[in-house]
């Protein structure tokens, strides 16, 4: 059986924009009755409930650790790529697109490949606004390196700890949102099943890790 992947239809470059343009939208006075659960709270889910949070979702985040500062996104540690072109070598959003493709030897999802190309330079904007040390030249701009895989210097990085800067960043995003009451975190519990209602995922079953018990969350409607 193969799986829907979701991917809009169009051309590579475009299909995503013209996804977001047409797609439906939340009204804001109906975004307090949706519940989002977000297992993981590394640098993916820590971000992402964050930001749902501050959207105005109500969001329960679940992490395996006795804390989202733990997840294993601390491990990354060369930096992040993204194209901005600061180095005016002539980056885009295709050659990012294209050297990311080729360094995973063709086998990732091109149209998903090319909207991380597309929202990376974004990415590092959001990084810095939340406070990630990102090396800087002497003016005070950001800093890019050569990384492998790259045919241009496009990797944004804070000494050799950049996972554990990013994964700072968003655990402060993601703790800010927790202390105003917009999500409520779950430690130590271990998602064992996801809950599926008419082919859609509805809900998750956790294990507690402190109690043994199972618990069940739902996202609502």
């Amino acid at each position: 059986m193969a799986l829907d992947s979701k991917i809009p239809e169009g051309p590579l470059a475009d299909k995503w924009t013209k996804y977001k343009s047409s797609v439906k939208l939340v009204n804001p006075a109906n975004k307090r009755k949706l519940d989002v659960l977000v297992v993981g709270t590394g640098l993916a889910g820590a971000s992402a409930a964050a930001s749902l949070a501050e959207l105005g979702y109500k969001v329960k985040a679940f992490c395996f650790q006795d804390s989202p500062r733990r997840a294993h996104s601390i491990a990354a540690q060369g930096g992040i790529n993204s194209a901005k072109n600061y180095k005016n070598d002539g980056d885009s959003v295709h050659r990012l697109f294209y050297d990311t493709i080729k360094g995973g030897d063709f086998r990732a999802r091109e149209a998903n490949v090319h909207r991380l190309a597309e929202v990376s330079v974004d990415i590092i904007d959001q990084c810095v606004a939340q406070g990630v040390p990102f090396a800087r030249e002497y003016g005070g701009l950001l800093d890019n390196r050569s990384f492998g895989g790259a045919q241009v210097s496009r990797t944004f990085y804070a000494r050799g700890q950049t996972g554990q800067q990013l994964l700072i960043g968003a655990y402060q995003a993601l703790e800010r949102q927790i202390g105003l009451g917009n999500v409520e975190m779950y430690a130590r519990h271990e998602m064992v099943e996801v809950v599926t209602i008419d082919g859609k995922a509805r809900g998750v079953i956790c294990r507690n890790l402190v109690t043994g018990k199972l618990e069940r969350f739902l996202a609502m409607p």
